[in-house]
């Protein structure tokens, strides 16, 4: 997922919103001894423990670090992945890490963490460390500082190692030329098809082929496992939705977050086009990439789609088709001139900067000066966000009482009843269909299909929980042949028509010998030839079909162009015939343009896969070993 929201170089902001949210990731391994002696852990990693209530803490975290990055799509998001499993994931990295740099020596003096932490913005005032500031942050997000620098140091030392295996990676010019390639080339196809649909006509099977087509494939009528339950979703805000917090307490938390939340640094929403002039170039290169940025300037100041201009011109491959956009940044996350000629403009206003990377067309969309919200202004965001939290608790709370209510006999209906919410009864549903609502929690439906008929559950225990019940539980079978005749029918009709397209289509085939045939074997059969222009191979999409890497593969090592692939491919039950009409390498231009970005992000690439394979080897040397029972448990019983 983090993958997905990194950006260029230039969108320094995200590298310093990390750099705060690492405030609230920051718990990395803590073990131990005392009680914690009679806790059976969820995971070991080369017998150090992984407790229940580490991974409850690193999932919290998760949870914190999406609802600030997606804002209002945060339940979403949350609701598309295992947050428990990922938390126990990072964990045991966390552990390998740790265990790995310890091998190696590599450690983090006192004097270097106290440089990071002073250089943290997010602890800054007026541009300096401030200790009362570093406090509040760290209170805010419920941390101590012993605890934070604890994390902080296990950060930096992860960060050297990651460094060192970005030093070994090593890319030339050649191969980021060949990777260019690869990404850029592009094809152009003609092709034939044979729907199956043109053959189901013409089968009329009878009862016995029916009955032998379900004895052979019956496997692939299996109907999926089923349940059926009822669930209590104690959410914050439906639970404390009469709760006004009084005024003592909306001041006491405006106060506490006056410096950090509710305190605003100058920032700017911005776009640009940027005309990449490689480092090293020659004074008749910057002279025909500031004559192309000049011109495309003229164009953006002249009315022209801003959007659409980044889209045609820009060099920047991470926002290009983004119109340009770097989104809203502060002083001090670009580049110095980059920056100045920013916060000198005025909203709508555009210009052309020119920087170590080339020629940037800039567009300023919004100027926010820095101020501080009153407590007038954020008052009703501050309500929510307390009765929230009021609603949490009261959430925790009910969740466990109606849980021992439950076990006891008493109706989820009811117990919902008395607190004001509904109890939802799903129908009979498998993995992956409707649920009344359910089945977009992930953790919810994998404790469901782990319960019994009659057994309850609460899920999960941190956050907005459930408590659900199961009420029936269908195993997985195949249905009888006289329940199903017509499904079957109709599936073998389909099989038989399409083994017909593709047994038309090898017949046709047999018949073109070279790529003048192509459009004779067409005429021959009666079938029409649809063009598709070049497109990128990489997209591994045909247009007008749909994802077909068959295909984009195979039009990659046709030895001359114009060329036929040599078999017959299917999509979707259909069957085609193709020709590779064109197919061509991005030109040296192109390449020469784009070369430095193109490495930059090609180099960032092969590091992050060599951190993944380096930690995929730790893992392997390993031994791991995780209680997934107790992973996905949350407390059932009869």
């Amino acid at each position: 997922m983090l993958e997905g929201i990194r950006r260029y170089q230039y969108s320094w902001q995200v590298q310093v919103t990390f750099a705060f949210l690492a405030l609230i990731m920051a718990f990395w391994g803590f073990g131990g001894g005392g009680l914690f002696n009679t806790v059976h852990p969820i995971a070991t990693v080369d017998g150090r423990q992984i407790l229940g209530d580490q991974v409850d803490r690193e999932a919290t975290q998760i949870r914190q670090v999406i609802q600030q990055m997606y804002g209002a799509n945060a339940q979403a998001v949350l609701k598309s992945i295992n947050v428990r499993q990922e938390a126990v994931d990072r964990l045991i990295e966390q552990q390998l890490i740790g265990k790995e740099a310890r091998h190696l020596g590599i450690s983090i003096s006192d004097v270097a963490l106290q440089d990071k932490i002073a250089k943290e913005t997010v602890f800054q005032r007026d541009g300096q460390f401030d200790f009362d500031t570093y406090q509040d942050v760290l209170r805010n997000n419920n941390l101590q500082p012993s605890e934070y620098e604890t994390a902080e140091r296990d950060r930096m030392i992860a960060d050297t190692l990651r460094s060192m295996i970005d030093t070994g990676v090593q890319v030339s010019d050649d191969e980021a030329r060949h990777a260019y390639n690869l990404r850029n080339e592009r094809i152009g196809l003609r092709y034939v098809e044979i729907p199956f649909s043109d053959f189901t006509a013409k089968v009329s099977p009878t009862e016995s082929q029916i009955a032998d087509y379900y004895k052979k494939n019956a496997e692939q009528f299996r109907e999926p496992e089923r349940v059926k339950l009822v669930y209590v979703h104690y959410e914050p805000l439906a639970l404390a939705a009469k709760y006004t917090p009084p005024d003592k307490e909306i001041q006491s938390y405006y106060n506490q977050n006056a410096k950090t939340r509710f305190t605003h640094l100058e920032q700017v929403h911005a776009r640009h086009i940027l005309i990449a002039v490689p480092a090293g170039a020659t004074d008749q290169e910057k002279a025909a990439g500031k004559s192309k940025a000049l011109e495309v300037l003229k164009q953006a100041q002249s009315g022209g789609d801003f959007a659409k201009l980044a889209a045609k011109y820009s060099d920047d491959p991470s926002n290009k088709l983004q119109g340009g956009d770097l989104g809203t940044f502060g002083r001090g996350q670009m580049i110095k001139p980059f920056e100045d000629a920013v916060f000198a403009m005025q909203p709508g206003q555009i210009t052309m900067v020119e920087t170590q990377y080339g020629f940037h067309i800039v567009k300023l969309e919004e100027l926010s000066r820095a101020h501080s919200d009153t407590l007038a202004e954020v008052k009703p965001k501050i309500i929510d966000e307390l009765r929230t939290q009021a609603g949490a608790k009261l959430g925790r709370t009910a969740a466990q009482e109606d849980l021992t209510a439950a076990l006891a006999g008493a109706s989820l209906q009811d117990l919902a009843k008395k607190r004001g919410i509904d109890a939802v009864e799903t129908p009979l549903f498998a993995q992956g269909e409707p649920a009344g609502g359910a089945e977009r929690d992930r953790e919810l439906m994998e404790a469901a299909f782990k319960l019994e008929a009659g057994q309850v559950a609460l899920v999960p225990e941190k956050g907005a929980p459930y408590v659900i019940k199961l009420l029936a539980k269908q195993a997985s079978r195949i249905p009888a042949l006289k329940e199903i005749e017509a499904q079957v029918r109709e599936a073998l009709i389909r099989s038989t028509a399409e083994a017909d397209a593709s047994q038309q289509a090898q017949k046709v085939l047999a018949t073109i010998k070279s790529p003048a045939d192509f459009d004779k074997a067409a005429a021959a059969n009666k079938l029409a030839i649809k063009s598709v222009d070049p497109f990128l191979r990489a997209d591994r999409s045909v247009p007008g079909i749909g994802e077909f890497p068959e295909v984009t593969d195979a039009a990659a090592v046709v030895p001359a162009i114009p060329g036929v692939i040599d078999r017959a491919m299917e999509n979707g039950g259909n069957s085609y015939l193709f020709e590779v009409a064109s197919r061509a390498e991005p030109p040296d231009e192109e390449w020469k343009s784009a070369q430095k970005a193109f490495m930059q992000e090609y180099v960032e690439q092969r590091r992050a896969q060599a951190w993944t394979r380096f930690l995929d080897q730790l893992k392997e040397q390993a031994k791991i070993q995780i209680d997934s029972e107790q992973l996905a448990s949350t407390g059932s019983s009869t």
